[in-house]
Parts: C-alpha cells; sequence; structure tokens
C-alpha cells in the first residue's frame, strides 16, 4: 500500500471516530465528556480532536501551542486519591510509561496521531500516556514503537486545565510536526468514598454539561469551541 494512501486511510479512520455530534470548528472538531452523566458520581474524562488545516483539511495542520480546557461547573478533584509521579522529566522521554509507577498511571491515547509534513509520509501513530503529579499531569508521547518521547505539563486551576504543547521536529513548510488526531481516555479513579475527579452534582435544566476548549495556533490564531454533553437528572 502506497504512502498516500495510508495517510488516506488514517485521515478516514480518524473522521469516523469523531461522532456528527461533535463540535466541527476551522481548525479543530472537538468533543470532550465525562465518562459518566450521572450527577455527583467518580467519574473519567474523554477527549477526542480532529486538527485540521483551514485550507485542506487533510493537510497537515498548523501546530497547536496550546490547549485550555474548562469543565463544567461544579467539576471537583481530589489530588490525594493518586499517588504522584516523581520521576525527571529526562527519565520521562527516555523510558515513556515505564518511567512512572504503574499506580500513578490515570489514562492513555486511543489512537493518537502526529503528521510530519513530509512527502508521502501520511500519518504517525503515537504512544500516549499520562501520570498523576501535584495538581496537573504529566503526559510523556512518543511515535510507536520506541518513542523518543516528549513530555507535556497539564496544570489544572479550578476547573480549567491547560497544556503547554512541545515543539517536535519535522517537515515542510515549518519544520515541526503537528498533533492530528488526540483521543485521550482517563478512566475513573477512587478510592472508598473519594473521586479523582467527581461530575457536578446536578444536571442543569438545559439537560447538558458544556465543555470549553480554547486552542493557539504557532500562527498566533485562537479558536474556540464547545461540547455539550447530555447528563442526567436527578
Amino acid at each position: 500500500m502506497r504512502a498516500g494512501r495510508v495517510a488516506g486511510v488514517l485521515v478516514a479512520g480518524a473522521l469516523a471516530f469523531l461522532p456528527a455530534s461533535a463540535h466541527a470548528g476551522a481548525r479543530a472538531d472537538y468533543k470532550q465528556m465525562f465518562t459518566t452523566p450521572v450527577p455527583g458520581a467518580s467519574t473519567g474524562s474523554d477527549t477526542e480532536i480532529l486538527y485540521k488545516h483551514p485550507d485542506d483539511p487533510q493537510a497537515k495542520p498548523i501546530p497547536v501551542r496550546e490547549e485550555v480546557f474548562t469543565f463544567p461547573k461544579g467539576t471537583t478533584w481530589d489530588t490525594t486519591v493518586v499517588p504522584d509521579c516523581t520521576v525527571t522529566d529526562v527519565e520521562l522521554m527516555l523510558l515513556g510509561r515505564d518511567a512512572c509507577p504503574p499506580e500513578t498511571w490515570i489514562g492513555e491515547g486511543k489512537g493518537d496521531t502526529s503528521m510530519s509534513g513530509f512527502p508521502g509520509a501520511g500519518e504517525t501513530k503515537l504512544i500516549v500516556n499520562g501520570f498523576d503529579r501535584d495538581a496537573g499531569v504529566r503526559v510523556a508521547g512518543g511515535a510507536e514503537p520506541f518513542g523518543p518521547y516528549f513530555v507535556a505539563q497539564l496544570v489544572r486551576k479550578g476547573r480549567v486545565v491547560t497544556v503547554q504543547v512541545p515543539r517536535t521536529p519535522g517537515g515542510p513548510p515549518d519544520g515541526e510536526s503537528a498533533l492530528r488526531y488526540v483521543h485521550n481516555v482517563f478512566p475513573p479513579r477512587s478510592a472508598g468514598d473519594r473521586a479523582f475527579t467527581r461530575t457536578p452534582s446536578t444536571c442543569p435544566a438545559s439537560g447538558s454539561w458544556r465543555f470549553e476548549a480554547r486552542l493557539t495556533f504557532a500562527d498566533g490564531v485562537v479558536e474556540h469551541d464547545t461540547y455539550d454533553m447530555p447528563c442526567r437528572p436527578g
């Protein structure tokens, strides 16, 4: 199978993963939700983003520099539920998931890809794993099967999670690789009655919880996206 055909298959596959209800922006198709619609419950999170070039949806996207996610009002976290991974960034870059104790792991990518922009290269599959640390998450990601890995820091303040996306080497036109498809799933984690993440205590009159994303790209453009997840009334 030629590289160009492989790229087309990967793009079609990524598009198939995103439901029709995902918010389709000029540069990103965005969906983010809890893993349960039940108010006041221990939950995980499920985030999907398909990055697109505004002039050609199948071309390498303009690299994203920052992702800011705002969770619904009333979402709470208890970071004492999961122990911290305290290894250095260098260890994470070299060893990936093997660097951190298993109990600190909180989620992974499900089919994440990037694009280098080299002719015929198509999409590259990524291994992505997240580990708890303080009021945030450390993510180690890299090309299959052996990396090298990059490290990204997810910092949470209140219900806002900010991700500084590291630059990685790539091809034309900018000498960088760009995230293409992101599907990161963090399952629920609990300790007795305590929940690492808990859904809001009520489902609003609208019948949905709103997630918001602010995405800043390498050319300075900022895109705002939203996703409304149906919740279960009490």
